[in-house]
């Protein structure tokens, strides 16, 4: 970018301010040649004075190009009129930021909408780029002032004869109208305002100021704004290189960017005939000025050109991590990002993970789409010990004109069975539960309140299933025990373990966050998105310490190199869970023998070569699939589903009313809000409304996400020693060995008798305690986060809507918006970014 005011000390035309001829160019002009005069010896300074006075006879000769006659305007008073010359510097238009993966890879571009802009100095735009814009729009660019006397007389004689084809405006004058104006207006009254603002840019920058400024400011069609730009763009090449027959082309452009767009030609042409026309007019431009030979223009006319579209130079490879990371940035920079842009950004994305989880998430979707009616999926692994998302898909396929612009990964959908993860997770750290407590599966019935039908929940298989050890319950994923235990501990205190460990969605008081007596929440019936469950597993895996989920690693400013942040993984870990407790929960649902008779043994929730945790949930009404596993190095989360609620029509809504009236339903109970699939419809003979829409069809954790879950985890996991594990905390009694053994906090095991408890729970205040324990220590309320020596919970923002009250596994989906829950760490010490 160019500095202030150069106007002290500036000799104006010298030739060393030239832009030089490289060697090969400067052999391959004739011996003997004459050297154009303006080149050859510096012009005299002018003084404002004279400027004024010759901007007068300029307004004379513009006039003779409309009516004559007309009133002149002293300088001074259309100076008046006009901006300060000396802030053109700073009204370049934002630039491009680029996003990178792990490997260095460039995987988006963010730019302002409408605008591609990328800056370069003018070092560093190729010497043929500069000869070809100058001699093509201002051959006496270096030796005139900002105005040319008698281009401007022939511009008006041709306008007066109707036989102009071109303009008077110098490079200084465009400049000019680019930055200040911007209009198509050629009125005499505004041609004088843009000589004169020319003429006041001129006393305040030197020229290679301004043909910088005007050759990053110059429109080249399809958007891109800036001789980098169009380099990028058309070439997929640096503006520094350039060839000369390149150069022609893209320097014909700015007289008319539409009528020479390059891109636009009819088979078998491989470029636009016009804008061909107008490269050999600049190279026989170049020639004449000496600034190529003949034979030079003659080759750089026959070279090939292959040219490249917006589409092809708008990388978006992974659509999904574009939206998190603009979600990110809009966060914490606002639009700094592309205005004024310029940053490269680092994130933490690990193409292989992504690759993989790419793949996995696409042929698993392909596998069940028809069968189940499963048409979209979701996938995030995350780094437990960072908090560095590792790889984010939103959509089963991209390029599928029904979900592939909708990144599921970040939407809340309801989470079944999973959310019993923290259900448990609470109930343990209470001290009223070990993995041994005995839970009775039978029928409950839970008043959410006066005047409110009791709340009776089922099991998945509609079945009771006698006593079950509380890890036998949780591995089982059995419904009534998990009410159970939520009625028990008490919805606030699950609801804040849930929020300090990532699930942000609930820390919005209201619909969003469930109630004292919202007794379906256990179930799933509060939506959070896959990467909220993502990230708040990520607590359990790291033993209780959570790290704020994060897209970004770091991002340096490119003009100056200096980064302006970097992830500090440390600065946001904070103990929300303790150690023991989220030890006791991985043993839980790591081992297979939990799970069964309900789920098969050595299935897909295991993997071949190491110990893993996982956890499945299937929403209400089979609306939503979700598989979520984690190992110390990785946790990942799947969801399985279809964006789009019930598949009726509004067309048909009568319809199917009458028939429910009739007695015509597909189970005892149904109602018109049923999320009925397309299956369904055809019992009654009616269509979907769209291909994506509807409960799924027969599917459940293991039938839906598990398979991806484990095809990707088997690639994911490749990387790190299949023997980690975790080390048995000091602070828990363990009973037994290998997976038949028991694990208990200290004074919640009969082996222990009278020791001391640890419970407490917190915010907000008001909020009653759990039951004592049977160790007979009571819970103690320790305000709104936890005591110290435990760390505090995340305070976020987010939001989510939905509630299920149905009988069933929970449900109820909404929309959520992605939350950061603690600002980003500065590079050195420092305040916060953002």
């Amino acid at each position: 970018m160019p500095s202030g005011s150069s106007r002290q000390g500036r000799t104006r035309g010298h030739l060393s301010k030239r832009p030089q001829r490289d060697a090969q160019a400067a052999l391959a002009i004739q011996p003997g040649r004459r050297r154009r005069a303006s080149l050859r010896r510096p012009r005299p300074r002018r003084r404002h004075r004279l400027r004024a006075l010759l901007i007068a006879l300029t307004v004379l000769a513009a006039i003779s190009g409309g009516l004559v006659g007309g009133t002149f305007v002293g300088y001074a008073s259309y100076r008046a009129q006009l901006p300060d010359a000396a802030t053109v510097a700073a009204m370049e238009p934002g630039q491009d930021s680029h996003v990178y993966d792990t490997k260095g890879n460039l995987i988006a571009v963010l730019s302002s909408k409408g605008v591609r802009h990328v800056h370069a100095t003018l070092d560093n735009i190729a010497q043929y780029a500069r000869l070809a814009t100058i001699d093509i729009e201002d051959r006496h660019f270096y030796g005139e002032g900002s105005w040319d006397l008698p281009r401007l007389v022939k511009a008006g004689w041709d306008n007066v004869r109707h036989t102009s084809t071109s303009g008077a405006s110098t490079i200084t004058e465009q400049l000019a109208k680019i930055s200040f104006f911007n209009s198509p207006e050629r009125s005499v009254d505004y041609k004088i305002k843009e000589i004169v603002l020319g003429n006041e840019i001129d006393a305040n920058f030197t020229k290679n100021q301004i043909l910088e400024m005007y050759l990053n400011r110059v429109p080249y069609g399809n958007h891109a704004v800036g001789i980098e730009t169009a380099a990028q763009l058309y070439f997929f090449k640096a503006a520094k290189d350039l060839d000369l027959a390149e150069s022609a082309i893209l320097a014909g452009l700015p007289q008319s960017p539409t009528a020479y767009n390059p891109l636009l030609y009819d088979a078998p042409a491989t470029v636009n005939p016009l804008a061909k026309d107008r490269q050999k007019v600049v190279l026989s431009a170049m020639v004449s000025n000496g600034d190529i030979s003949q034979r030079q223009a003659d080759t750089a006319y026959a070279e090939p050109l292959t040219f490249h579209s917006w589409t092809e130079s708008e990388l978006n490879t992974h659509p999904t991590v574009t939206v998190y990371v603009t979600n990110w940035l809009k966060y914490y920079y606002g639009s700094a990002y592309i205005n004024p842009g310029g940053w490269d950004i680092y994130t933490t994305v690990n193409p292989g993970m992504q690759k993989a989880a790419e793949a996995s998430l696409h042929d698993g979707i392909a596998a069940i789409r028809d069968a189940h009616n499963a048409k979209d999926g979701a996938l995030v692994n995350i780094d437990p010990k960072t908090g560095k998302v590792l790889a984010i898909v939103g959509a089963w396929d991209y390029n599928d004109p029904e979900v592939g612009q909708t990144a599921m990964a970040l939407n809340a959908r309801s989470p079944g069975s999973a959310i019993k993860l923290f259900t448990y997770t609470a109930a343990l750290a209470s001290h009223m539960y070990t993995m041994e407590t005995p839970i009775l599966d039978a029928p409950v019935h839970l008043s959410p309140g006066p005047g409110q039908d009791d709340y009776s929940p089922l099991n998945y298989d509609r079945k009771w299933h006698g006593t079950c050890a509380l890890k036998a319950c949780f591995g089982n994923s059995l419904n009534v025990p998990a009410v159970k235990v939520e009625a028990a501990v008490g919805i606030p205190y699950i609801t804040s373990v849930e929020i300090a460990a990532g699930i942000d969605s609930y820390s919005v008081a209201g619909a969003g966050r469930p109630g004292a007596t919202s007794y379906s929440a256990t179930l799933g019936g509060f939506p959070v998105t896959p990467l909220e469950l993502a990230d708040a597993a990520a607590t359990i895996a790291d033993l209780g310490v959570h790290h704020d989920p994060s897209p970004v690693d770091h991002i340096v400013l490119r003009g100056s190199g200096k980064t302006m942040f970097t992830l500090d993984p440390t600065a946001s870990a904070r103990r929300v869970v303790p150690e023991n407790v989220a030890f006791i929960v991985n043993e839980i649902t790591s081992n297979d023998a939990n799970r069964v008779p309900d789920f098969p043994a050595h299935g897909p929730l295991t993997l071949p070569d190491r110990r893993v945790s996982a956890k499945t949930g299937t929403a209400e009404y089979f609306n939503d699939n979700w598989t979520l596993g984690w190992t110390p190095d990785i946790v990942t989360a799947v969801w399985v589903g279809n964006p789009k609620g019930s598949c009726l029509k509004d067309s048909d809504r009568a319809t199917m009313s009458n028939a429910i009236q009739r007695g015509h339903v597909l189970f005892t109970g149904m109602t018109i809000k049923y999320p009925f699939s397309p299956s369904d419809l055809a019992q009654y003979g009616l269509q979907p409304r769209n291909n994506a829409c509807g409960h799924l069809d027969n599917s459940d954790g293991i039938t839906g996400a598990a398979p991806i879950w484990h095809n990707d985890m088997v690639v994911a996991t490749a990387g790190f020693n299949k023997t980690d594990w975790y080390a048995v905390p000091k602070d828990v009694v363990q009973v037994g060995t290998g997976d038949n053994a028991d694990f208990f906090l200290p004074g919640t095991t009969a082996q222990q008798p009278g020791a001391g408890g640890n419970c407490y729970y917190w915010g907000p205040p008001g909020t009653p305690p759990p039951p004592t324990p049977a160790n007979g220590t009571p819970c103690v309320y320790t305000g709104a986060g936890p005591p110290s020596n435990q760390g505090q919970p995340g305070q976020g923002q987010g939001q989510g809507h939905g509630q299920g009250q149905g009988q069933g596994q929970g449900g109820g989906h909404g929309g959520g918006a992605t939350s950061f829950p603690g600002p980003p760490q500065p590079a050195q010490p420092g305040p916060t970014n953002g």
